[in-house]
């Protein structure tokens, strides 16, 4: 067991750096893809000096988006890292030196891939990229809120969710998701307009799956957030702005597939006792992860062709890419993923630690989609809950409590 997964020692200094290491292997699955090699064109471009990165060449937008986004949780995992051992100044210079060392390999590495294109401006994007994310490392640090985490009770083992930094990442998520790109329809017309389009949706059984796990993770937020006898109405209100502020805002579509996970999330809730002065949330990351293995194994309608082989680019749609037709999309995955960490670090099961079973639904999901129907693989999960992990990490020690 990986020390530091699942509640039992949220302190643990390896956590960090085995996070570390599994970024590392979805930048270089992103940048060495599709591994078809020939090192007679990085001999050559050996002999020639590497040409390619001693001009700069202005990048495509979805190039800059890639390489600025990239390496920003390698940034803020080398410093969390380094935070248990690392003195001064070093803790910032070494995850970026890192990170532009493994970024130079890995452009000089594309000279052996004919569908990659190496260049100076990657390799720059990447460098300031992991700048940014040592950057978040040390605000995050320095920032008064209390563990992203669990408070647990020392004589049952069971957890409550703390209302700290966890609560602010997840809440900035789920209005980002809704009111994005927070431009009003200020016409009635425009309104009835988008009520129309958002019932010509299709039903899509994999997203309704996902927004019911969704609002699982917004349940358990809310009763971090608000007293017992508040969380109903605290629940039932946000559940009716977040699908009414769908309609209210340009770019916003009231999908039926959300409408129905929120409608079975609801039962759900009251079934796992979430209303109740003691609940305990290892129910709650059971049935969270039960729905996203069904999500993520549900056939939809796409063919192959239009959807390709794997993306392995975390995040993809953002950059433009192709992504899953039968995902959320990226934001609401972030969300999802995050909170699934969230709710991880607060269970306890007895074989394996909860966060752990976590990584392993994604990572099983991936490999079962490539038999799945229409479905897309892609490391966009797994990215979603090491950020997840990495925020856990990331905390104050001094308020951490066990």
């Amino acid at each position: 067991m990986i020390p530091g997964i699942g509640g039992r020692d949220p302190a643990a200094p390896r956590l960090p750096f085995w996070l570390l290491i599994g970024w590392v292997g979805l930048v270089l699955s992103a940048s060495l893809y599709p591994f078809d090699w020939d090192w007679g064109r990085l001999l050559a471009g050996l002999r020639d000096g590497l040409p390619r990165l001693q001009a700069w060449t202005p990048p495509s937008r979805r190039d800059t988006v890639v390489n600025l986004l990239l390496y920003v949780p390698f940034g803020l995992l080398g410093a969390l890292a380094l935070d248990a051992r690392g003195r001064g100044i070093g803790r910032i210079v070494w995850p970026v030196l890192g990170a532009a060392a493994l970024s130079l390999a890995v452009e000089i590495a594309q000279h052996a891939l004919p569908p990659r294109d190496p260049a100076l401006s990657d390799w720059v994007f990447n460098t300031v990229s992991a700048a940014a994310g040592v950057g978040l490392a040390v605000v995050w640090r320095i920032l008064p809120h209390s563990r992203f985490g669990v408070v647990r009770d020392p004589s049952t083992g069971r957890g409550t969710l703390d209302a700290g930094a966890a609560l602010g990442v997840l809440v900035a998520l789920w209005i980002a998701a809704h009111l994005a790109p927070f431009v009003p329809r200020l016409r009635p017309g425009r309104v009835s307009a988008a009520l129309e389009a958002s019932l010509a949706l299709e039903l899509s059984p994999s997203r309704v799956i996902a927004w019911f796990a969704c609002y699982l993770v917004l349940a358990a937020g809310l009763r971090a957030a608000v007293r017992w006898r508040s969380f109903w109405s605290a629940l039932l209100t946000a559940t009716v702005a977040s699908l009414g502020l769908r309609l209210l805002f340009v770019g916003q579509q009231l999908s039926p597939d959300e409408v129905l996970g929120a409608l079975i999330a609801l039962p759900t809730v009251a079934l796992l006792g979430m209303g109740r002065l003691r609940w305990d949330p290892t129910p709650v990351f059971r049935v969270a992860c039960l729905a996203v293995l069904a999500a993520g194994l549900w056939p939809t309608t796409a063919t192959v062709a239009d959807v390709g082989d794997t993306a392995w680019l975390p995040f993809a749609e953002l950059a433009g890419a192709a992504s899953d037709p039968g995902s959320l999309p990226a934001i609401e995955r972030l969300f999802l993923g995050i909170g699934l960490a969230w709710l991880a670090w607060s269970s306890r099961t007895r074989r394996l630690a909860p966060l752990l079973i976590a990584f392993m639904v994604a990572a099983l999901v991936e490999f079962l989609q490539q038999w799945v129907p229409g479905r897309l693989p892609d490391t966009t999960d797994l990215a979603a809950l090491l950020i997840g992990a990495a925020l856990v990490q990331a905390a104050p020690p001094s308020t951490r409590r066990p």
